[in-house]
């Protein structure tokens, strides 16, 4: 079957990390993708070992690397085992290798003098060229500004123009980055390469120049802006961009391993994980957006929703596995202050155009950064309260828990609304997150239909390309759920993007089919099939079957669901607010880990009533810690101070404790809970006499 989305954001690193085209050689590289294909896997596993045996250098796996074409590349770092492990070192070999290559100063500066020369012929200067586009790429655009910046050479200049504007796309985002530079004919002759490029990621800053006091400068973006129809502001325009590149938008070809900004006037290149490589073009262009606008509110919400997008995408990722990114855990906390810094204002914004825009990160990005930010003064007018109607049960309860940690507890504002979420996120036991991706209404119908389940999140793509990148920003998802036809490309690239991130190694994958059978063949065993249309009912269905026996991440998510409620619950009832609503839903969580059990009671003991008696109860007379049992004593006693009589399975309860031995704050905790009940008389000359003690002498060691 053809791969109909090569250049897809999960196999990028592949399609960018090395420069040049195949160089079609009878190399034992292309020995051995010619036996794979022959499906002679073990003889082609035998060839690649003979590669790796004799240890290639950086310069012989770049050539290894060239010998075949992209489609072959792909074919190697998908079968999955020995075959893959191998590829993965050749690349990575040959990836040191293209790098120096291609970032080669001196070999550049050689090729752009020629490139540029007045005297050069024709010949000899497209042959620089042709090497400053294979070779170098977008490396060869600081070497070429300089030419564009040279006022004593005309011809430079010019010649610099058209060499940039051979290098088309790749010299788009370093000659956006020029753009800022304070020389007016560095900054003129930046904007006609772009002008010659025509390429529309220059259409936010060309319409910005139009505007523009050098006038040379802004008859080039008039002329940009003219010939390719751009409508609308440069800010607005800028902010699209930004959201685009945000939600993963690159377009084919637009890949690369670095970022570029302009420093002291020179142009300077700062690697970049593929994975972040979007999130990072989104901050560079929200930031020029509020460097131009820095009173604009929506500028500098998404700049801080670049940047809290990013820092989730980080902690994501290596919550998933992916040790790739650990040396940037702790830029991840920086990213977080940088998006505190842009005020309340700009942060109330990112949370409402997450929820908006279906992008949870950013949205739970946002909503703890403002569980920091909003005070009790501020919080009535924050979005979070409308976060609290979110379809996404992960903003929801993130939102109600921001909403009383900002407020202490006290006075939280609407109240009832918060508990009764708190009541649901509480319970959570096993949340599983799923990502449907479908076009059809019936799709749509089962999601919404599923959504309100408990211990179930769902969230759904009407696309392939929409749905790979909610996962590329988004790995905790415990099953995708696919529709076998899809508008913009086939469902074997969703899952192929699937295999190759390790962040899904444990992600099940379910296909929507009319023919469950031919599903099933054309799929494979390790694909799950439902039939269609898909409903409400068949989803769950298929979402359980699929995860069957699998250990996964998402009874660690809703453990922090429900111990993070717990606690946001106790602090509301510790301020004396009602939490009625939520009464049930702890009472049944007094069977669970002391992180969540513990609050539990002790809010219980606090707000709760005759009819969580007997919960608490069971929990002091249970399997459970010494901790939650002094909670539940505790508690116990609390709720009795406020009632006219003591049930006589609780007293019992009580009095075994008291009598049981063992730890002592415990059963002083029981003590003090007998001492609030109101037992009657003789009931409480009984246990006196029970728990009568002298004070004699303690025994001789030996004695009884």
């Amino acid at each position: 079957m053809a791969r109909s989305f090569p250049q897809s954001l999960l196999a990028a690193a592949v399609a960018v990390v090395v420069g040049g085209s195949a160089l079609a050689q009878d190399t034992p590289l292309q020995e051995a993708v010619t036996l794979l294909r022959l499906n002679k896997q073990d003889e082609a596993v035998a060839k690649l070992r003979e590669i790796l045996t004799a240890d290639p250098s950086n310069e012989d796996a770049l050539r290894l690397y060239q010998s075949v074409s992209q489609d072959e590349w792909y074919l190697l770092m998908t079968t999955k085992g020995e075959i893959q492990q191998i590829a993965q070192s050749i690349l990575e070999k040959a990836k040191v290798e293209s790098k120096q290559r291609s970032r080669d100063e001196a070999a550049i500066a050689g090729l752009v003098a020629t490139a540029t020369a007045k005297d050069s012929e024709y010949g000899p200067r497209q042959s620089a060229i042709n090497s400053l586009i294979a070779n170098h790429g977008e490396f060869a655009v600081p070497a070429l500004v300089a030419k564009l910046g040279d006022p004593d050479d005309n011809e430079g200049q010019i010649q610099a123009i058209y060499t940039l504007s051979q290098l088309r796309s790749a010299a788009v985002l370093p000659l956006l980055e020029v753009l800022k530079s304070s020389d007016a004919l560095t900054v003129q002759n930046a904007a006609a390469a772009l002008h010659q490029i025509g390429d529309l990621r220059a259409a936010p800053m060309m319409a910005f120049l139009v505007g523009d006091d050098r006038p040379n400068v802004s008859a080039i973006a008039k002329k940009f802006v003219a010939k390719h129809g751009v409508q609308g502001n440069a800010i607005d325009l800028m902010l699209g961009q930004a959201r685009s590149y945000l939600q993963g938008e690159i377009p084919i070809g637009g890949f690369s391993e670095v970022v570029w900004q302009l420093e002291d006037g020179k142009l300077l290149a700062t690697d970049v994980a593929p994975l972040l490589y979007p999130s990072e073009l989104a901050k560079s262009v929200a930031a020029t957006a509020v460097r131009i606008a820095p009173a604009n509110v929506d500028a500098r919400s998404m700049l801080a929703q670049a940047n809290l997008g990013q820092a989730s995408l980080i902690e994501t990722s290596l919550a998933s596995g992916d040790e790739s990114l650990r040396a940037l855990e702790p830029v991840a906390a920086e990213l977080k202050i940088a998006a505190l810094a842009t005020g309340v204002d700009s942060l109330r914004s990112a949370l409402e155009a997450g929820v908006r825009d279906g992008m949870a990160p950013v949205a739970i990005g946002a909503i703890q950064a403002l569980e920091r930010a909003e005070s009790v003064d501020t919080i009535g007018q924050s979005t979070l309260l409308a976060a609290l109607n979110s379809s996404d049960k992960r903003v929801k309860y993130a939102a109600a828990d921001a909403l009383v940690r900002a407020s202490g507890g006290a006075a939280v504002p609407q109240q009832s609304q918060v508990v009764a979420v708190l009541a649901d996120a509480v319970a959570e036991e096993a949340v599983r997150t799923i990502q449907v991706i479908g076009p059809t209404i019936d799709t749509a119908n089962a999601v919404q239909a599923s959504s309100g389940v408990r211990g179930i999140a769902v969230d759904a793509s009407t696309g392939a390309v929409d749905g790979m990148r909610t996962l590329l920003i988004n790995p905790n998802i415990d099953v995708v759920v696919i529709n076998e036809i899809l508008p913009d490309r086939l469902p074997e690239d969703v899952i192929g993007n699937l295999k190759k991130d390790p962040r899904h190694a444990n992600t099940k994958v379910v296909i929507v089919a009319k023919d469950v059978e031919a599903a099933k063949t054309r799929f494979g065993e390790s694909v799950g099939v439902v039939q269609a249309p898909l409903t409400g009912e068949t989803l769950i269905a298929a979402v359980n079957t699929a995860l069957e026996g699998v250990t996964s991440p998402a009874g660690a998510r809703a453990e922090a669901y429900a111990q993070k409620a717990s606690a946001a619950l106790l602090a509301i009832a510790a301020q004396k607010g009602d939490i009625g609503g939520a009464l049930p839903s702890l009472a049944k969580q007094l069977d669970r880990g002391d992180a969540v059990s513990v609050p539990a009671a002790r809010a219980l003991g606090l707000s709760g009533t005759a009819g969580e008696l007997a919960n608490l109860a069971a929990a002091l007379s249970g399997g459970g810690s010494v901790e939650l049992k002094t909670a539940a004593a505790d508690a116990i006693g609390n709720i009795l101070a406020r009632l006219d009589s003591c049930p006589a399975d609780v007293a019992a309860a009580l009095i075994t404790a008291v009598e049981g031995g063992g730890d002592v704050a415990l059963r002083t905790a029981a003590a003090v809970a007998l001492g609030k009940g109101k037992l009657d008389p003789q009931q409480r000359a009984e246990l006196s006499k029970k728990l009568r003690k002298v004070a004699g002498s303690a025994p001789a060691a030996g004695e009884g």
